[in-house]
């Protein structure tokens, strides 16, 4: 049991610290300690960049404090299990999890109808992928594509998964650390998609053994929505923003499902599984 106490202890240090780190860089951007917190969270929130820099802050200072001394031995990528990968598997992760975007996003919209989201919140979402200045899309990018997809898979593939794995094997570890990768994203829709997610993300790092090709899925999720923007092409319930809940075609849903098994297979039959 200490495992997993372990476990869900390090995975929601990150949502609480990023909430620590973001209220202070809300009353460093508003030059003031006396606004309240939910203002100051409010403001630091509207700039793209501070989320990629209370993530990275976040998760080194539990590498720092938490992380076991004795797999530091090997250097820090050995010990998250980031190994080197043949250039076509990296690319084939990165498009699988573009692909798989499609029917995690639709996951989202049938929780939505279960636990409806406020209408601002899917506005702020929205526009936080849909910047309007090439500054913000570069933040937007570095956050999402980039820090999001390296911290968030050092720590809870890289780091949690093999833990929980050497403890009590690769069913209970993939089914626990997607759970805990879920709970973490605290909202109803945002779990059950990010728990999903997890567990695809889980099952490629253990088969390929190696954090590389979940990173590449993971930033390949992330980038989908900058990529395609409702401007460029239309996608009813995934790039969109309506009063109502609506939902992506059955049929680009067959096709997206379709197109992430055959990536899957591909880098499956390529990777050695030793067991």
């Amino acid at each position: 049991m200490g495992g997993y106490l372990k476990a869900l202890l390090i995975a929601f240090a990150v949502p609480v610290l990023n909430h620590l780190f973001m209220g202070l860089a809300g009353f460093l951007q508003l030059r003031s300690v006396s606004v309240p917190w939910g203002q100051a969270i409010g403001a630091a929130a509207q700039a793209p960049l501070n989320y990629a820099l209370v993530q990275a802050a976040s998760v080194g200072v539990i590498f720092i404090v938490a992380f076991p001394h004795e797999r530091r031995e090997g250097g820090l990528m050995e010990s998250v299990h980031v190994r080197p990968l043949i250039g076509g598997v990296v690319a084939l992760c990165f498009i699988a999890g573009a692909l798989m975007q499609l029917p995690l996003a639709e996951v989202g919209n049938l929780v939505q109808e279960v636990w409806p989201v406020s209408f601002d919140e899917l506005a702020r979402r929205h526009r936080l992928i849909n910047p309007t200045t090439w500054w913000g899309g570069v933040s937007v990018l570095l956050a999402l594509v980039l820090v999001a997809p390296v911290t968030e898979e050092l720590i809870f593939r890289g780091w949690l998964l093999q833990d929980l794995k050497e403890r009590y094997g690769q069913r209970r570890a993939l089914v626990w650390s997607s759970l805990l990768f879920g709970l973490v994203h605290i909202q109803p829709g945002a779990v059950v998609y990010a728990a999903l997610g997890g567990l695809v993300l889980g099952a490629v790092a253990l088969r390929t053994k190696s954090t590389l090709a979940s990173i590449a899925m993971h930033a390949g999720v992330n980038a989908l929505p900058l990529l395609l923007p409702a401007r460029l092409i239309r996608i009813e319930g995934f790039n969109t923003l309506s009063q109502q809940v609506e939902h992506i075609g059955w049929w680009l849903l067959l096709v997206s499902v379709a197109a992430v098994g055959g990536a899957l297979t591909i880098v499956w039959r390529s990777t050695a599984d030793e067991g």
